[in-house]
Formats: C-alpha cells, sequence, structure tokens
C-alpha cells in the first residue's frame, strides 16, 4: 500500500498559472503539473518559501483567439519547494507544492473589466 495517501483525486495537468506571495506581494508564472481540490503543484522559476501564503490564477481555458478563458482564483499556502535540476539552456525551475484554502472558479463572461491582472493570461 502506499504511505503517501490521498484523499481528493489530482489529475496530471499542465496549466499555465500565476502565482503572487500575498505578503510581499512577488509574483510569477509558471504551469501546474497537478492538482486536485485541495492541492496543486506547480512549476516556476523562482522560489517561494515554505509556509508562505499564495493568491494563483490558473488558466483553464481560452475561448478563442483573442478572448478570455475560465479561470481558478486561489488562495493557498505552500507546503513544499523541490529544486529541480536544471536541463541544458533551461532556466532552473522551482517544484512548488501547496495546499488550497479557498477558490473560485472565474468565468469568461465574469472578467470584463478586471484589468491587467488577468489580461496577461490570454494566451
Amino acid at each position: 500500500m502506499d504511505s503517501e495517501r490521498r484523499h481528493f483525486r489530482r489529475y496530471d495537468l499542465s496549466l499555465p498559472l500565476m502565482v503572487r506571495r500575498a505578503d510581499t506581494g512577488q509574483a510569477s508564472e509558471g504551469f501546474t503539473r497537478d492538482i486536485s481540490s485541495r492541492g496543486i503543484y506547480f512549476l516556476i522559476p523562482s522560489e517561494f518559501p515554505s509556509g508562505c501564503r499564495i493568491d494563483l490564477t490558473v488558466s483553464l481555458a481560452r475561448a478563442g483567439v483573442g478572448e478570455l478563458g475560465s479561470f481558478v482564483a486561489a488562495r493557498g499556502r505552500v507546503i513544499r519547494v523541490d529544486r529541480r535540476t536544471k536541463n541544458g539552456d533551461a532556466p532552473q525551475t522551482m517544484g512548488v507544492a501547496a495546499v488550497i484554502e479557498s477558490y473560485d472558479i472565474i468565468r469568461s463572461s465574469h472578467l470584463e473589466g478586471l484589468g491587467e491582472e488577468f489580461s496577461e493570461m490570454r494566451r
């Protein structure tokens, strides 16, 4: 039997995300590796210390070229940071595991007029 038991199903998904430290406002963009309703593991180029509170914005889908998709806006806390080895010319990334304390799903129809924070995720 697995020594690490999970109560919520994890989904292996690579989705763009923006993460921001709640205390300093330091922000970084990266990608999810896996996600569940209570936790997330993501890869970013900068380190966020274990225990710090974070705000996450995860892009779920694109409605079309130049249109906003839906997002998950979440709050959580970093519980583990893994230094990942550098791969060739690619910059070193940090693997970050975080517990999700609360989240909302924001549909594209509700995003109009929310400003710069969401316009960065329009890819």
